[in-house]
């Protein structure tokens, strides 16, 4: 197994994913200073009435769950540059490309 403190990692700080589920699902990046603050802001995006992302014949808005985003990791894989959530064996330790990370 790839050894994570090799590679280069964005813990995507202040960062939260809250998983809606509107007669199917719609996942939201959320920027907020705390775990607590994400499920605040969440709670008011279901509670909106601009929520669904221009979806049609909204009847109902359920919150299932707000939790930190994962660190992305910088590696090269099979010979290709990416950013992984979860390091595979064989993955090579990477620098950031133009783009940043």
């Amino acid at each position: 197994m790839a050894d994570a403190a090799e590679f280069l990692k964005d813990d995507k700080p202040g960062e939260y994913v809250a998983r809606f589920t509107v007669t199917g699902e719609v996942r939201v990046t959320i920027k907020a200073e705390s775990l607590d603050d994400a499920e605040t802001r969440a709670w008011a995006m279901a509670d909106s009435d601009e929520f669904g992302h221009g979806l049609d014949d909204i009847t109902d808005v359920e919150l299932d769950w707000v939790d930190r985003s994962p660190p992305m990791f910088l590696v090269t894989r099979d010979g290709r540059s990416m950013r992984v959530s979860h390091l595979h064996d064989g993955d090579l330790p990477r620098q950031p490309d133009s783009s940043g990370f």
